[in-house]
């Protein structure tokens, strides 16, 4: 299998036309889970990202690519990743992961969230997630020029397992991003701190922590898209797409 493109240190021109994007995608991502509520379907929701994607004039970054069939990759309650958007309707309390990205002017950006359809969860799911969250912000907050692979991945890894307790579903990770929705490296959700590939200020990448309320085990479901936690638990994802900073990390997704 041939090697992918090396993220890049991005021209000023270049991080303009992401952060445009960028802020695109968070306004479409966050108008479906707006929408996402009870009785609503994953599908119906799909066909409005379409809708949104021509109205801002962005493409669907993941429409297609790797032949997958929707505009974004709906994941509910169990289901980690790359669910297909269905017919099946949403119900309250599920935990509703839309995992969106958008292509405009030849460079792409990558976000996700969870959401909880209705707003009202127990406790113990919404501290699951809030903990996802926070890895993410944390992980953010080191990406200044310098920083390792390694490093993000620790820095996630201590606040999901260490603080949390939860599972890290090691077999997922985040991504460079730049001309193309995945690049290298590889961004793990655990790590050792001074390990991995030197990140530069202007580089983009998409850091994207997955975690299950069990263990960190999947499953493939049957279509070959939808990835579950092996033991039934809840799992959740939170993603943005930043820059490599002088101090720190900047989003691009907001």
């Amino acid at each position: 299998m041939s090697k992918k493109k090396f993220t890049t240190v991005k021209t000023p021109e270049e991080i303009k036309i992401m952060k445009k994007g960028g802020r695109i995608l968070y306004k479409i991502l966050h108008e479906i889970g707006a929408n996402a509520h009870e009785g609503v379907t994953p599908k119906e929701l799909d066909k409005m990202a379409h809708g949104l994607c021509q109205t801002y004039n962005v493409k669907p970054a993941f429409f297609g690519l790797y032949d997958f069939p929707g505009a974004f990759c709906s994941s509910i309650n169990d289901m980690a990743v790359h669910g297909i958007p269905d017919d099946t309707p949403l119900k309250n309390q599920d935990i509703f992961t839309v995992d969106f990205g958008v292509e405009l002017d030849g460079f792409m950006t990558d976000s996700a969230y969870s959401f909880i359809i209705g707003g009202k969860a127990p406790k113990k799911t919404k501290k699951f997630l809030a903990t996802i969250e926070e890895a993410l912000a944390e992980a953010i907050h080191i990406c200044k020029d310098g920083v390792r692979v390694g490093d993000i991945g620790a820095v996630i890894e201590g606040i999901v397992e260490g603080k949390g307790g939860y599972g890290i579903v090691e077999d997922l990770g985040g991504h460079g991003i730049g001309t193309e929705v995945h690049e290298d490296p590889h961004i793990y959700n655990y790590g050792n701190f001074g390990t991995g590939e030197v990140l530069r200020e202007g580089m983009t990448i998409a850091i994207e922590p997955i975690a299950n309320m069990g263990s960190g085990d999947i499953t493939t479901d049957d279509d070959g898209w939808g990835i579950r936690s092996a033991d039934g638990t809840l799992s959740g994802q939170f993603e943005h797409t930043i820059m490599i900073g002088r101090t720190k990390g900047e989003i691009l997704t907001k």
